[in-house]
């Protein structure tokens, strides 16, 4: 029954306060979403033991009847599902605590609704983690789309809010109707949408047509995760509040997509073209977004380009096919990485979530000292930087990397020298870069440090159940790959050394730096130029191919059919409405005139006949 109670919980709390919210009021509700996620929590940890012994499904009842199958709606629990589902829910349930204090300037202005967003958004992702079938994990993976529009757009009276959560919506839509596409496949092959069912048949089907199924799967993780080519959306996801921010970055949505390849991974593993092109498109994301978080000066979308980067390495592992690697890297990754945006959530909240550019911060180390270690620490679990959670996860994958082909090993350490620079460029600038103000700053309140310390701690240690971990997954525990794991810590403090050189010493003006490589500095700012050629060329030009079509097609073709129906109908009434006059004159004349006629013809027939 824990097991049921685990997505009861936060769905419990949904319906509570979409019905009754208002009544209970915003702190109320903050504390209503905090409990029933920390509950979740709880249940998640009570059902480990069981699972881990031996995996087990609940079936809940039978939804619908497709020829001879039935598709019953249940869950399954195993290691993968009960252990994600314990990170997703603790990393929440902090999350939840922290935004209370974050979000206490809106009370007063229907908060609630945020807080029933949120747990609509935690439901929703438990959906995807637990479900026995596709079906259900596409209604969590919808579920959350739907839930991340609403609460990216949360400020809706901010045009880029509402601008970037249509956006958010467009892009995974696309990701969505791959995703759907490849369910329908999945299902033509094997005539079940149960996954169990589908792990004991996948080598009955020929590798081609896995190989389309898996295809269309990974374009909907690929939309769902922010990957090229559907990425645009993901940065600028930042202009919802920052708890959302680390709830779509940390615990949810972008890590769906992760996921769905790692629960699906037998079907991905009989279709070894498929993780060739997982491993090209992690590839390309993660070089691309780390350089593209060279060059951001938003305090929070430089850590979001880093998810996108980092989803990359995981997506990657998944190619290369260390599977247990890929999703202990999102375990450990959910931890520091919500960490970097609660930091940042606390600066924004000390400045009146007024100012978001790094370059208007500075020297807050003296002032924010928990925010300050706050940071620091996942700014070092990200740069990989022993014994921090981070590098156990990342020697790990880039070991598997180089395992698979040398080039790609190269591209993850590349890339860690990158991550290492850029995060530590935005701590340096926001913490060490000397500056006055004229009005006070000072630490936020509790509610919002102590999550931070919990995760900060989590984010020190976590790393070291990977040999529990890879134990209960039944991954291969090699140990550390010693020779690369110093390479790839020299690599990350060679990165840190460049950007402390720069930003605190002064070594090189940054704005002489960026005014000599204007050219590479605006190409890595701009994402390459791909946000322009969607937002510029394929947005306009398919507006302005609507706006053609409206004015050919509709207003010309279609207007002009309707209109010239109405305009014959117009005239023929004109020309026949003497008939209806209300003159008893025309009436006898007309009267008259159609006796007259019938005798005619009644004379013609009669001498016809003769």
């Amino acid at each position: 029954m824990e097991g049921l109670l685990v997505l009861i919980s936060p769905l419990t709390a949904f319906l509570v306060l979409g019905l009754f919210g208002r009544r209970i009021g915003d702190l109320g509700s903050g504390i209503i979403t905090a409990v029933a996620g920390f509950l979740s929590f709880i249940f998640s940890l009570a059902v480990i033991p069981r699972a881990l012994e031996e995996p087990f499904q609940i079936k809940v009842y039978e939804f619908i009847t497709v020829g001879e199958y039935t598709l019953e709606v249940g869950f399954y629990f195993d290691a993968l599902s009960t252990i994600t589902s314990a990170v997703v829910t603790l990393v929440a349930s902090l999350i939840f605590i922290y935004s209370i204090g974050y979000m206490r300037h809106h009370f007063g202005r229907w908060t609630y609704k945020f807080y029933t967003y949120l747990n609509l958004f935690l439901f929703s992702m438990l959906l995807i983690v637990l479900s026995d079938n596709l079906l259900g994990i596409f209604f969590g993976w919808e579920g959350v789309g739907l839930a991340s529009y609403l609460l990216i757009g949360y400020y809706h009276e901010q045009k880029k809010a509402t601008d970037s959560a249509l956006e958010a919506f467009v892009m995974n839509r696309i990701g969505d109707w791959l995703f759907v596409f490849g369910i329908i496949t999945v299902f033509l092959i094997y005539r079940s949408l149960d996954i169990v069912e589908i792990f004991e048949r996948v080598d009955t089907a020929e590798s081609s047509l896995i190989g389309l199924a898996t295809l269309l799967l990974f374009g909907g993780a690929v939309g769902k995760s922010g990957q090229v080519p559907l990425h645009t959306w993901l940065p600028n996801a930042m202009a919802g509040p920052t708890p959302v921010s680390a709830l779509l970055h940390a615990a949810t949505m972008v890590a769906a997509g992760v996921y769905m390849v790692a629960r699906l991974y037998p079907l991905f593993e009989a279709a070894p073209q498929t993780l060739k092109v997982i491993v090209v498109i992690g590839s390309l994301t993660a070089l691309f977004a780390a350089l593209a978080a060279t060059s951001h000066t938003d305090i929070k979308k430089i850590i979001a380009f880093s998810t996108m980067s980092q989803l990359g390495y995981m997506y990657i592992g998944l190619g290369v096919g260390d599977r247990e690697g890929a999703m202990f890297h999102l375990s450990t990754h959910a931890f520091y990485k919500a960490l970097l945006f609660l930091s940042a959530g606390s600066v924004i909240t000390a400045f009146h979530h007024k100012e978001y550019d790094i370059y208007s911060f500075g020297g807050l180390r003296r002032y924010m000292p928990i925010t300050y270690a706050s940071f620091v620490v996942g700014a070092l679990a990200l740069a990989g930087i022993f014994p921090l959670s981070g590098f156990w996860s990342k020697d790990r994958l880039i070991g598997s990397y180089f395992e698979w082909s040398f080039a790609v090993g190269v591209l993850g350490v590349v890339v860690t020298f990158v991550t290492a620079y850029y995060i530590f460029r935005e701590g340096f600038v926001v913490f060490h870069r000397e500056k006055e103000y004229k009005e006070e700053v000072k630490e936020v309140g509790g509610v919002m440090t102590v999550p931070m310390v919990v995760l900060g701690v989590m984010s020190i240690l976590v790393g070291l159940l990977e040999g529990w971990y890879m134990g209960v997954m039944g991954g291969r525990s090699g140990g550390i790959h010693v020779e690369l794991a110093v390479i790839t810590v020299v690599v990350g403090l060679v990165g840190i050394g460049v950007a402390y050189l720069v930003y605190v010493r002064g070594v090189i003006d940054p704005k002489v730096g960026y005014e000599a490589l204007r050219g590479i500095h605006t190409t890595f700012r701009e994402q390459f130029f791909t946000e322009r050629f969607y937002h510029k060329i394929l947005a306009w030009g398919y507006l302005s191919y609507s706006k053609i079509l409206y004015t050919v097609g509709e207003r010309q073709l279609i207007d002009g059919v309707v209109n010239g129906v109405a305009y014959i109908t117009q005239s023929v009434g004109q020309g026949i409405r003497f008939l209806q006059g209300g003159k008893l004159n025309w009436y006898a004349v007309a009267l008259s005139a159609g006796f007259g006629l019938l005798v005619v013809l009644m004379l013609a027939l009669t001498v016809e006949g003769i």
